[in-house]
């Protein structure tokens, strides 16, 4: 008869578990409580919808002339992801989670979560979500009851600060995709089973965002380097538990931009995650490689920025020149260096003449029509590249650099009649031939082009280095060192920065 009984009270208690809501599964697991556990959750996604009020088009361009020539423009738009939705259709939709976020479980003995105090709170669990199933991390075992789940995450897979009943409220800070989610009025009521939390969709409290940097097509190289910063005015935040409200502090502060090894004319960099900004004043500032020349802090301020959360928006960041051509490691002058009474560089690629005493040196000279020699490299005080307005913004390239431009793309061309090279497609060096010192009065081999660095090199005697090439294709475009000094050669400068 006691077998009988105790068999009995054996399938009650396993009737008793099974009917117990459709979120409970029925394992005995604790003796005391209730083990937490939770389905793969989702996110509400990321807002479609053009925000009425904030600047959702593009924006008027902010435009930045470079001390080291290198100018910036920059506007900053609204993506609203071109979907197509129909009008007046829902544009925010549920959308799975990335793998490997962390996410929190904190649990209140309320129905409700305006009931929500430190003296109701019941304990916290941790969770990653892993493909379509959910690892618990830290367990969360709660008595029977009635309580209010809050949900948080700051979309990483970053462990969360432990939590205690001192506070109900989080922090969050740019740079983190803050989400929550408030599961209210869940009735508990078997000792010893599982409880599956189902149903969770994350609410994202951040903007989404992220530059786009845009190298000048015809004008320089591509963008093979870039890293940034945002600063922003607020920095910080507090998502209450009581209310939902998520407060922003004007705290300044910065986050870092980064871009996964780009190699093209644009890039674009990874998302970031801002705190809600509404007519804020945010800087952008960029270190970046353009045609193998680098730039550093590169700074632009974008005024009256309102970003929603929720929304993502995009900063283009032009970046142009009017000085000359970005390749090989280098800022090149866009035309020849030549002297009329004043220093110049000739503003078309292809433009120079034939008469010595606009357009050809001997080495060392500051003017064109020096006859002397110095042995010595070209220093700036007798540099004519430093003389071009403004002061000291040109110099005479150095060997390397010429090296450094051999190293890109080059082919034999024709520009507007003239021959020469043309270096990726962009930059052109005329064949302007030279005169020959002990000739001085005729040029010499206009299909040769010959065009002096700053530096000289020492063997058995004084020989000056330069850039030498012959358009007839008699032998490939190389450095050279000059047994001639004397003659009378072409200058192309490159930027001093």
């Amino acid at each position: 008869m006691g077998r009988k009984i105790r068999g009995i009270f054996y399938i009650v208690a396993i009737l008793l578990a099974a009917g117990c809501g459709k979120e409970e599964e029925t394992e005995n697991v604790f003796s005391d409580g209730i083990l937490i556990e939770v389905e793969a959750p989702q996110t509400n996604g990321w807002s479609t919808e053009e925000i009425t009020g904030t600047r959702s088009g593009r924006e008027k361009a902010i435009e930045v002339k470079g001390k080291d020539g290198l100018d910036m423009e920059i506007s900053t738009l609204h993506d609203n992801g071109a979907t197509g939705t129909a009008e007046g259709e829902a544009t925010t939709r549920w959308a799975n989670m990335d793998d490997n976020i962390v996410f929190r479980v904190v649990a209140y003995k309320s129905a409700t979560a305006a009931g929500i105090s430190t003296s109701n709170y019941a304990g916290y669990g941790d969770y990653k979500l892993s493909g379509s199933t959910v690892q618990t991390v830290k367990s969360l075992v709660v008595p029977i009851g009635t309580y209010t789940f809050i949900f948080y995450s700051y979309g990483n897979s970053n462990a969360i600060a432990a939590f205690t009943n001192g506070s109900a409220s989080v922090p969050a800070t740019n740079g983190q995709n803050f989400m929550t989610y408030v599961k209210p009025g869940v009735v508990i009521n078997n000792i010893g089973s599982r409880y599956t939390l189902s149903g969770i969709v994350f609410k994202h409290h951040c903007a989404r965002y992220r530059v786009q940097a845009i190298a000048q097509s015809g004008r320089m190289g591509k963008i093979t380097a870039c890293a940034g910063t945002v600063t922003l005015p607020k920095h910080n935040a507090t998502y209450t538990f009581t209310n939902g409200t998520f407060t922003t502090q004007a705290t300044t502060g910065t986050i870092n931009l980064t871009w996964d090894k780009p190699n093209a004319m644009s890039a674009y960099s990874g998302y970031i995650y801002l705190l809600p900004q509404t007519s804020a004043s945010v800087t952008v500032k960029l270190n970046l490689t353009i045609g193998g020349k680098a730039f550093s802090n590169k700074s632009v301020t974008l005024s009256g920025l309102t970003m929603a959360a929720n929304n993502t928006y995009y900063s283009n960041v032009s970046l142009t020149t009017t000085e000359g051509y970005i390749i090989g490691g280098a800022l090149w002058a866009g035309g020849n260096l030549y002297y009329d009474g004043t220093f110049k560089i000739y503003t078309g690629q292809d433009q120079y003449t034939t008469t010595r005493g606009h357009d050809f040196w001997r080495f060392g000279a500051l003017y064109p029509t020096d006859m002397c020699i110095d042995s010595t490299p070209w220093a700036q005080v007798k540099d004519p590249c430093c003389r071009v307005s403004p002061t000291n913004s040109w110099r005479v390239p150095t060997i390397t650099e010429y090296i450094s431009l051999l190293k890109v793309s080059w082919e034999y061309y024709t520009l507007n009649s003239a021959s020469g090279l043309l270096f990726d497609k962009i930059l052109f060096f005329p064949s302007t031939g030279y005169f020959a010192g002990a000739n001085p009065n005729n040029i010499t081999k206009s299909i040769r082009g010959l065009y002096w660095s700053a530096n000289q090199f020492y063997n058995t005697e004084f020989a000056p280095q330069m850039l030498d090439f012959v358009t007839d294709n008699t032998y490939p475009p190389t450095r050279n060192s000059s047994n001639h000094p004397d003659n009378f050669m072409t200058i192309r400068c490159v930027r001093a920065d």
